[in-house]
């Protein structure tokens, strides 16, 4: 059994820093759909796509680990991959720094209505939508 492994397949520290900030700004402008009359959080969109990279960065590391104790024959406990992957991601966080926040500072977010008045599916609901707007064109004119 070898004692030297490297379970990051030659990647430093450093490197997995680079491809997660990589993925990060892979993305950074967002569209988000939201009704008006309904309270919305400004950083869904971007918020969902930092958690996302943070779990694929987990899930890389985690296949990182497996597949390089699968090469060298070693079957390592789920608990001691985790702990293998946590220890990594705190590495890589001590070199973040505010990188997460100098990403929030560049994302664009643009709001759009999904469904626009009158619009629904519904033909009666249509019909009796726009009867409405005209009737109620009347009294503010």
């Amino acid at each position: 059994m070898k004692q030297d492994i490297d379970y990051f397949n030659g990647m430093s520290t450093e490197d997995l820093h680079q491809r997660f900030l990589q993925k990060l700004y892979s993305k950074t402008e967002f569209i988000q759909y939201n009704d008006p009359d309904d309270f919305f959080d400004p950083e869904q969109e971007y918020g969902n796509h930092i958690t996302q990279c943070i779990a694929e960065e987990r899930d890389f590391l985690r296949e990182l680990i497996r597949d390089a104790s699968g090469e060298a024959g070693i079957v390592l406990a789920n608990e001691r991959v985790e702990e293998m992957v946590r220890q990594k991601i705190e590495e890589i966080n001590h070199l973040i720094g505010t990188a997460i926040e100098d990403y929030i500072e560049k994302v664009s977010v643009t709001y759009i209505d999904p469904v626009p008045e009158c619009g629904q599916t519904s033909i009666l609901y249509r019909w009796f939508c726009r009867l409405l707007k005209f009737i109620k064109s009347f009294f503010n004119s």
